[in-house]
């Protein structure tokens, strides 16, 4: 069997036609979605990109890996004393190679963009499409390099071909007539609507309407496509033009790609993959285009599975599973249909019998983190949602915070403080997983703890943050800042403790 395992950058599965999206943008990733199964509820343990393609990688989640954020050590994964691989853990691509004898190839900036170069260690083969875009690369370019080593290689056996698409991250490098497009093709979302969007004025962080492009009031890079601020209806309208077209333009692109596979003639021995590294905030907690929370708008992501001989087989009420599923459990997955061992270090479990059409339980519960532009840690349960804020960043999060998702999709009703027994059992969840990974004798230290008092600062810093606050007129979210963030923060209109008679600190 030959895997192409296809990685897009902040990707909505609502935005897609598999999931119901009402603009019919995207008739090749339809095309993969027709002869596979889909899954309602996959979510990445820990987001966004460098904690998501780390728990890919060594399918671990990041409290045990060490790559929890970006930022210093946070996207570094802790070593062995050898500084190998662990024996019970090895990496995903590195474990294909080694024990399924796949060739195993990787095609992506990703690395360079992140410094991530762990992530070389999956693969037999490495190639950078190009450096269209800086640092990151353009989908006819990750096309192109597909093609060509399509060419060169398709027709052998057993090989592992992961593409990464970074289009339908901000900010959206498209021509005005994809956006244009899109707008033609139908509505935009009905919500957030004027009213919801009037409300998200008194929010405030990085990528919220009055902040989109970062925390310092920047304006839009690419003003025929994204609009300065979220004001209006119109405005968010524009955002989301912005984000179709580019997941339109990647959609061609990745056509092209199944094309070859079509004309190579090996489309019965090539199996599909379609997934993400996380979702992307359009209005949730009043985030824009970002991936700052540890909620189901960054952290759901779609998987598509086609495998030949199996899932173009099933029965259409066999197509689509709404189990929650960790994106850990693909791993083991693949391993059970390649008839692979699983390491025992892994921490994902395989759902490989949905694939076959059997019945099947999702999980119990997911433990969800985030660790780039908030400090977090979530859970998951039948439609019950707990975030646990350690650490805000530029946000207005309180410390924990539940909502009931099938009520409140977009998340405006925080239940805590009303229904705080409905949480206990989260609570609890939350606790034993933590204890589990990190409060062994054996456990390598949580770095979003070690890490707490510098906090997740790399793109957004509170000092800053909060004189853009007031200098923009906006003294009360200041205070209300300042208040949740507490000695983090300087206060320059504090008395200093010496005026106060008081001994100054030493």
């Amino acid at each position: 069997m030959r895997i192409i395992y296809i990685d897009v950058d902040s990707l909505r599965p609502d935005h897609t036609s598999p999931y119901g999206y009402a603009r019919k943008l995207t008739p090749n990733i339809q095309s993969i979605a027709d002869k596979g199964v889909r899954f309602d509820e996959y979510h990445s343990s820990d987001t966004p990109c460098v904690p998501s393609r780390a728990g890919m990688t060594t399918q671990r989640f990041g409290i045990a890996t060490g790559a929890i954020g970006h930022q210093d050590n946070d996207g570094d994964l802790y070593l062995t004393e050898s500084r190998s691989q662990h024996a019970d853990a090895p990496f995903l691509g590195f474990h294909l190679a080694s024990t399924g004898g796949y060739h195993t190839v990787g095609m992506t900036c990703f690395a360079e963009r992140h410094q991530a170069y762990w992530f070389h260690g999956n693969f037999m083969e490495f190639l950078r499409p190009s450096l269209s875009l800086g640092i990151d690369e353009d989908a006819a370019d990750v096309a192109d390099a597909a093609i060509g080593w399509l060419d060169r290689r398709g027709k052998d056996d057993k090989w592992f071909l992961m593409l990464n698409f970074w289009d339908a991250h901000r900010d959206y490098q498209i021509d005005r007539a994809l956006s244009d497009r899109a707008a033609a093709s139908g509505p935009a979302p009905e919500w957030p609507d004027e009213a919801a969007i009037a409300g998200h004025q008194d929010l405030y962080g990085a990528a919220t309407a009055r902040d989109l492009h970062g925390a310092y009031g920047d304006p839009s890079p690419t003003p025929e496509i994204t609009p300065d601020a979220i004001t209006s209806r119109a405005d968010f309208e524009k955002l989301i033009n912005g984000y179709d077209g580019a997941i339109s333009y990647l959609d061609h692109h990745i056509g092209r790609i199944l094309a070859k596979v079509k004309e190579l003639g090996i489309e019965q021995d090539t199996a599909i993959v379609f997934t993400a590294d996380h979702g992307e905030a359009f209005g949730e907690h009043g985030i824009y285009g970002e991936h700052a929370y540890a909620h189901p708008a960054t952290t759901r992501v779609p998987l598509i599975v086609h495998w030949p001989g199996i899932t173009d087989r099933l029965p259409e009420a066999k197509r689509a599973h709404d189990g929650l599923f960790y994106h850990l459990d693909l791993g083991p997955t693949l391993c059970d249909l390649l008839g692979l061992p699983t390491p025992e270090g892994w921490h994902g479990r395989s759902f490989a019998p949905v694939l076959r059409g059997e019945a099947f339980d999702g999980r119990d519960h997911l433990i969800l983190s985030q660790g780039v532009h908030t400090f977090q840690r979530a859970v998951r349960k039948g439609d019950l949602l707990y975030i646990r804020t350690l650490h805000p960043g530029t946000y207005k999060a309180d410390p924990e915070a539940l909502y009931d998702l099938a009520e409140d999709p977009h998340m405006t009703r925080d239940l805590m403080a009303a229904q705080p027994e409905r949480a206990a059992p989260l609570k609890a969840a939350l606790a034993d997983w933590w204890f589990r990974y990190a409060g062994q004798p054996t456990s390598r230290p949580d770095k979003m703890q070690q890490n707490l008092t510098r906090g997740p600062v790399l793109y957004s810093d509170p000092q800053r943050y909060l004189e853009r606050l007031e200098s923009s007129g906006r003294g009360d979210l200041a205070a209300d800042y300042r208040k949740r963030l507490g000695g983090f923060l300087k206060d320059p209109h504090a008395t200093p403790a010496h005026e106060k008679g008081k001994p100054t600190p030493m």
